[in-house]
């Protein structure tokens, strides 16, 4: 379901079966929006949506409000300690060893290079070496982080709450289970129930200010 921030209106809704990732339902919104006279600046959304195409291919002029996942690695260095050039695609280990990097891929350094390493204690129990998973959208990982960082980062955040209430009143209006046993006729029954939402916003709108013409 696809919120307006500003108005409060259900843009868009979609399904998916079951079996599938909720991420995929972004196909069916974005074709939803195709047909209305608007534009995504903001897209505030949880973190099952990163993987989705809109997220994947969206373009310069959209921004991605989400709060990352987080990044553990008990009392030794998380990937947090490692820097990545992105110039020059390379990433480096807290004792400055270098290496090439891929996004979608993972850097393994040497089992020897780590056991050389003064710093192995606060890194790695491996004997393999350590080794870093860097995400196919890494940078913007990094960014949401940075982000959510700052109180200002946090505060854009909190504004998803307004959608989590839109979905808890479509959920109770719908109900917990399927009506209907086909995807096409419960995609029907969602935007019926998005129809009602959206009548009960526009119910709650401010009247406009009466016109005053002149002859």
């Amino acid at each position: 379901m696809l919120r307006d921030l500003d108005g409060g209106l259900v843009r868009a809704v979609g399904l998916t079966p079951a079996n599938l990732p909720e991420a995929r339902v972004t196909d069916d919104i974005v074709a939803d929006l195709k047909d209305q006279s608007v534009t995504l600046q903001e897209l505030h959304i949880d973190r099952a949506y990163l993987a989705s195409n809109l997220v994947k291919h969206r373009s310069e002029e959209l921004n991605i409000f989400c709060k990352a996942w987080p990044v553990r690695n008990g009392d030794r260095f998380t990937k947090h300690a490692f820097t990545l050039d992105w110039l020059a695609q390379q990433i480096h280990c807290p004792n400055g060893v270098r290496l090439p990097f891929e996004p979608g891929k993972v850097v393994r350094f040497p089992a020897e290079t780590c056991a050389d390493c003064p710093l192995q204690q606060q890194c790695t129990t491996s004997k393999k070496g350590r080794s870093v998973s860097i995400h196919p959208d890494e940078k913007l990982l990094a960014e949401l982080r940075q982000r959510q960082a700052t109180p200002a980062g946090r505060a854009q955040l909190r504004q998803r709450v307004q959608v989590e209430h839109s979905l808890a009143q479509v959920s109770q209006w719908q109900g917990d289970k399927a009506r209907y046993r086909s995807q096409r006729k419960n995609l029907f029954d969602l935007r019926r129930v998005a129809v009602v939402h959206n009548l009960h916003v526009i119910a709650r709108m401010p009247e406009p200010p009466p016109r005053v013409l002149a002859a």
